[in-house]
């Protein structure tokens, strides 16, 4: 069973639409993102993936999956897009019915202006948001995957500046957006921190690859000169997430000494604790 939880910067929002009668809007708002993360669920679903719990945060939610980073690249773009397309749907249905009558034209009129504010809030290239998520998708394809998380933070840091630029210029007087930011600051520092973690996932399951997941991800080779001062630890952080991988290792004449795949060397790492050993070392 799939656990609900609602993140503590959600309550802020309940005790403020509470205290200023808002709390009709902010149901039709949380049921808006529940569509939302709905379409996630499903998508990751039929796609094999465990969803462990869906988090209700302000104007979104984050369906916490244990695939997220180590899928498939095309799977993980359907599941990210997945929410906002319900939004996008959500806001077709309800222009296509809006002429035939039979419905509260203010309620109709309310039904678009949040699946909106979810849509747009959601494409903010800001982690854990979906558009956040696309950023990292999007990195990880050109890029070592540890620089693409690196790089995916600093957007996100980035474009957190720029939000609360705007909120403290222009719409200082918005509780409700003043949640958003310190939900997003919370986030992203979190974030920052469970980055290495989240890159030790990443190769334990390289690591772990059974050849069924082998034989479905189709991934190009890429050769990756080594020096022997190079660290084994260090090597792996030259790993792309789409590619296969071999490590040459070079010595000072430009000579090859010897040829790694990755599973060799995510071997010496896991199972030998030679992670801190030189390369060069390790040839001895």
């Amino acid at each position: 069973m799939i656990k609900l939880s609602i993140h503590p910067t959600t309550y802020l929002l309940i005790l403020f639409a509470v205290l200023n009668g808002f709390i009709y809007e902010l149901s039709l708002l949380f049921l808006i993102v529940l569509i939302h993360e709905l379409g996630h669920v499903c998508v990751a679903l039929s796609f094999g993936w465990r969803v462990r719990q869906v988090r209700l945060l302000p104007f979104g939610g984050a369906a916490e999956m244990d695939e997220y980073g180590n899928a498939p690249p095309r799977e993980e773009l359907w599941v990210i897009v997945a929410g906002p397309f319900m939004n996008v749907v959500m806001m077709a249905v309800s222009f296509a019915v809006q002429p035939l009558g039979g419905f509260d034209p203010q309620f109709i009129q309310l039904f678009i202006e949040y699946n909106l504010i979810v849509l747009l809030f959601n494409l903010l290239p800001v982690w854990p948001l979906d558009g956040g998520k696309l950023v990292e998708l999007g990195l990880s394809m050109l890029l070592p995957y540890k620089k693409a998380i690196l790089y995916t933070l600093f957007v996100s840091g980035s474009g957190l500046f720029l939000y609360l630029l705007l909120l403290i210029t222009v719409y200082w007087s918005y509780f409700s957006l003043w949640v958003l930011a310190l939900f997003l600051m919370v986030s992203l520092w979190s974030q920052w921190k469970q980055r290495p973690y989240q890159f030790m996932r990443f190769l334990l399951a390289r690591a772990k690859r059974n050849s069924v997941q082998a034989d479905r991800v189709r991934r190009d080779v890429i050769s990756i000169p080594l020096f022997s001062e190079v660290k084994v630890k260090e090597a792996l952080e030259n790993m792309f997430r789409t590619k296969e991988h071999y490590f040459y290792v070079i010595n000072p004449q430009g000579e090859v000494e010897q040829i790694f795949s990755e599973e060799e060397l995510l071997a010496l790492f896991f199972h030998h604790g030679q992670g801190e050993r030189e390369i060069g070392q390790v040839l001895k």
